[in-house]
């Protein structure tokens, strides 16, 4: 008899449904074929989605991606009912997560050139990428966003974004443990200010929610999933696997040395966007604040994370500079695909 959560066409559904399944590894060793289906069905949305070009590849990318979002979601608690993590330590779901991280991590290592990290000094490599990363010129799809994008590219924004700015910094969360360091301090002050200082009117995410309210949708922070691209979901995946994985600790600190010192910049067009309708004010919205928050934090993230690690680990330089420059990549690919999809609503196209 097949499971009726094998039923689902859709991938996405099938790991859904999956990780609802009371003692889905005792179950599964019970329907070894059924849990072979699964994989084969992973592995040839994995060979599609990864290994091929075109619209079909986009399709399958969103899948893997949505997958991958669902197991890696189970690491946070989102003041549910906690019977909805009964499999959070599943075998089963353990190698479905491996099997489905892996040729995505595989492709974006594929993107970033190995010469890229052949720098005489580590430190001085890094400074410079901060300083052109601080400061950018303005590119064309930041200034449309800026000076042209009306209401309705605007909550197409929000939309898209809310995934993030509704959980606030939370992968941060899972690299603070561990013995005390000063490059934890740093992180852990960089947390708390993110957190709102425990005050939760103060949280970024609050600021975020607000925004959302103003334009009457909803605050639930996963409301809008449909609409997020693949690789904005991508971001937020990687962003688990670094964090997750203390072996890549020094990556994951590069990793997010780049997202807060680029922030600012990123957000710039955003920013514009919500002043110029009269939605802000400039001083006291989502984007404002992290434009004002993150030149602070960026500049700890250099001095008091980034360069002690590159004098402490002179061995593992390339981690660091690795994890900076492969989030400048994820980055971009998430901003272009959020400008896309701003662009799309503006011409009724989703």
């Amino acid at each position: 008899m097949v499971p009726t959560w094998l039923e689902h066409a859709d991938p996405h559904k099938v790991i859904q449904a999956l990780i609802k399944v009371p003692h889905l590894d005792e179950q599964l060793s019970r329907m070894p074929v059924a849990e072979q289906t699964v994989r084969s069905r992973l592995q040839t949305l994995n060979e599609l989605a990864w290994n091929t070009q075109g619209a079909a590849a986009e399709i399958a990318r969103l899948s893997a991606q949505r997958c991958l979002y669902e197991l890696n979601r189970l690491r946070l608690y989102w003041g549910d009912d906690p019977e909805l993590y009964i499999n959070e330590r599943s075998c089963v779901l353990s190698q479905l997560h491996q099997l489905l991280e892996a040729p995505w991590e595989a492709w974006l290592e594929q993107r970033l050139p190995s010469e890229d990290l052949e720098v005489p000094d580590a430190a001085s490599a890094l400074i410079a990428w901060a300083e052109r990363d601080r400061a950018p010129s303005p590119t064309p799809q930041s200034q449309w966003l800026a000076d042209s994008m009306s209401i309705v590219g605007y909550r197409r924004l929000l939309e898209v974004s809310s995934l993030n700015g509704l959980v606030e910094a939370s992968q941060l969360s899972r690299a603070l443990g561990g013995a005390p360091t000063s490059v934890q301090a740093t992180l852990s002050r960089i947390f708390v200010e993110e957190y709102g200082a425990g005050r939760l009117a103060k949280k970024h995410s609050t600021y975020f929610a607000r925004m959302l309210e103003q334009q009457g949708l909803s605050t639930a922070p996963e409301a809008y999933f449909e609409r997020v691209p693949w690789e904005v979901l991508g971001a937020i995946n990687h962003a688990f696997y670094l964090a997750e994985n203390k072996q890549q600790y020094l990556r994951f600190c590069g990793a997010f040395t780049y997202t807060e010192t680029s922030t600012p910049a990123g957000f710039w067009g955003y920013a514009e966007a919500t002043k110029r309708p009269g939605l802000s004010d400039g001083q006291n919205d989502f984007w404002a604040l992290h434009v004002r928050e993150d030149e602070r934090h960026g500049a700890w993230m250099i001095e008091q994370v980034a360069l002690p690690l590159l004098q402490q680990f002179p061995g593992r330089q390339r981690d660091v500079l690795r994890g900076y420059l492969q989030q400048r990549e994820v980055e971009n690919l998430a901003g272009r695909a959020t400008y896309n999809a701003c662009r799309e609503a503006e011409r009724g196209l989703s």
